[in-house]
């Protein structure tokens, strides 16, 4: 839908607020002799330091543990579950036994499950593994993606990462695959407690879990700051990794890239343990949960809460559930307030409607632009006049709309992205 289309209906037009709060929708002979000690689950040198876990980070005082919970039933964890993901607060469940953790313990069960097929594995100078899809750079950002990616086996990831922490390199690596299309994982798949996925999705209203994502990271490597679109009950299969996650609606502290930009989706403050405040001053006023995740914890993560992960064992290994969220029900008619989580929802979708109109890679600029209107008051500029129409669409009263587009454009737009994209 064009925005200029989109203005002239706006009194009355349902299609705009849909829109506006819609969801956005990794020589074989030596490889094997090393893989085969890579995945031994006996010998351990005593100069192999990095066999030892990582101490969890010490997160500021105001921060907040996530609740955890035993599973005791499916029924229980059903009357918990309602209101949680009502409220759309995070969770671990202890025991729930999603998937027999025992048995990953010896990583030659992985390796046996994956076989010779060669999966996705991921490459980082560093400890950092920021997620980007240069399809969608419609702006025409200037780009370094801050990894590499190959196909390869899971013998030859485990044989290579293992070798990288015996020479004490700095480089990470992550194995990440979809687990669809891997027929050879049946009888694994069959194991796996569907009965409480599929009944707690739909007893909170989700689409049932239809993608599912397997995660095999070396010790210290990290997922910058981002949100997903999407519901997640995230399964730790192996070892220990450490959490911490931000609420939907402190997007504008989290500084997310631009839309347009490969990076969408994700924060540019990237690490929570040493933010820039200077560039990103308003993270300061964000609040984390934070948790460690042990092999057998299923945590819930809500739609569009930001977080950021970090191994503390090597070859940590973690599954993903995922389920789509149902859209915001306008059957009937407009809600006479919009809750925050609307609204964040509106900031996203009203910057990507903005870009449709006015040219993708002339995104920034047209962001600036609006923010010099709001600031100079030039109530005549085009591309405040429709915004604002499109604002009035979802009752947001004219004195609050100048603090709410200041917010979504401060610290955005006008600077050096390529400066945070490692994360």
């Amino acid at each position: 839908m064009a925005l200029a289309a989109a203005a002239a209906a706006s009194q009355a037009s349902d299609g705009i607020v849909a829109a506006l709060l819609g969801s956005g929708t990794a020589s074989e002979v030596a490889a094997t002799c090393a893989a085969s000690k890579a995945v031994s689950s006996g010998a351990s040198a005593a100069s192999d330091s990095w066999r030892t876990p990582l101490q969890p980070t010490k997160w500021p005082e105001n921060f907040k543990a996530i609740r955890r919970i035993r599973f005791t039933s499916i029924d229980d964890l059903i009357r918990v579950m309602k209101p949680q993901s009502e409220e759309g607060v995070p969770l671990i469940i202890e025991g729930s036994e999603v998937m027999d953790s025992v048995k990953w313990r010896d990583l030659s069960y992985l390796q046996g499950l994956l076989g010779e097929k060669a999966v996705l594995v991921k490459k980082s100078p560093n400890s950092k593994f920021r997620y980007f899809d240069a399809k969608k750079n419609v702006g025409k950002f200037a780009f370094t993606p801050p990894i590499t990616e190959s196909m390869q086996t899971a013998r030859s990831f485990f044989s290579e990462a293992e070798e990288i922490m015996r020479q004490e390199r700095p480089h990470r690596m992550y194995l990440q695959e979809s687990l669809s299309g891997h027929a050879e994982m049946a009888e694994e798949f069959g194991s796996w407690r569907w009965e409480l996925l599929v009944r707690v999705s739909k007893a909170c209203g989700w689409g049932l879990p239809d993608s599912n994502e397997l995660f095999v990271g070396m010790q210290g490597a990290e997922t910058p700051l981002h949100f997903d679109e999407r519901e997640n009950l995230f399964f730790q299969v192996r070892g220990l990794k450490e959490i911490v996650v931000f609420p939907f609606v402190d997007y504008t502290r989290m500084y997310p890239f631009p839309t347009t930009h490969p990076c969408d989706r994700q924060s540019m403050v990237g690490s929570p343990i040493n933010p820039d405040t200077e560039a990103f001053p308003k993270f300061s006023s964000s609040v984390g949960h934070f948790g460690t995740l042990k092999a057998g914890d299923l945590l819930y993560l809500p739609y569009g809460w930001w977080h950021w992960l970090r191994n503390l064992d090597h070859f940590a290994v973690s599954v993903s559930f995922w389920s789509t969220t149902p859209a915001n029900d306008l059957s009937r008619g407009i809600p006479e307030t919009f809750t925050d989580h609307m609204l964040t929802r509106v900031r996203r979708n009203l910057e990507s409607m903005i870009a449709q109109q006015y040219g993708y890679e002339n995104h920034s600029k047209t962001m600036l632009r609006l923010r010099q209107a709001v600031l100079e008051k030039r109530a005549d500029e085009p591309v405040l006049v429709l915004v604002r129409s499109l604002l009035e669409a979802v009752r947001l009263p004219p004195e609050k709309q100048d603090a709410f587009l200041l917010e979504m454009i401060e610290g955005r737009f006008g600077i050096d992205w390529d400066k945070h994209v490692a994360g």
